[in-house]
C-alpha cells in the first residue's frame, strides 16, 4: 500500500472521529459568533475531494477502493453540516 493512501485513510478516520465527537459534545449557544459546523464543513469537503482524487489516481492499488468508498460519506457529512449551519443562522432551531 502506498504511503499517500495510508495517510489519507488515517486522515479520513481522524475527521470521522472529530465529527462524531463534535456532534455529540458541541452545543450551540447564542453568544457564539460562528457555529462550530463552519470549520468542519470545509474540512470534510476538502478531505472528501482529495480522497476521491487520490483513490482515482491510484485505482487498483491496495486501499484505493476504501478511499473511494469513504469519500461520498464525508461529502454527505459536509452537506449535512451546511444544512445545520443554514438552520442555525435562520433561527429555525430555537423551537416553536
Amino acid at each position: 500500500m502506498r504511503p499517500i493512501i495510508i495517510v489519507m485513510l488515517v486522515v479520513q478516520a481522524a475527521i470521522l472521529v472529530v465529527t462524531a465527537l463534535t456532534v455529540t459534545t458541541a452545543r450551540s449557544t447564542p453568544d457564539r459568533r460562528r457555529p462550530v459546523w463552519s470549520s468542519l464543513i470545509l474540512s470534510l469537503a476538502i478531505i472528501a475531494a482529495v480522497s476521491w482524487e487520490i483513490g482515482d489516481d491510484h485505482m487498483g492499488d491496495a486501499g484505493a477502493d476504501v478511499l473511494m468508498w469513504g469519500s461520498p460519506f464525508l461529502l454527505g457529512m459536509a452537506i449535512m453540516g451546511a444544512l445545520l449551519v443554514i438552520r442555525q443562522r435562520r433561527g429555525l432551531d430555537k423551537g416553536a
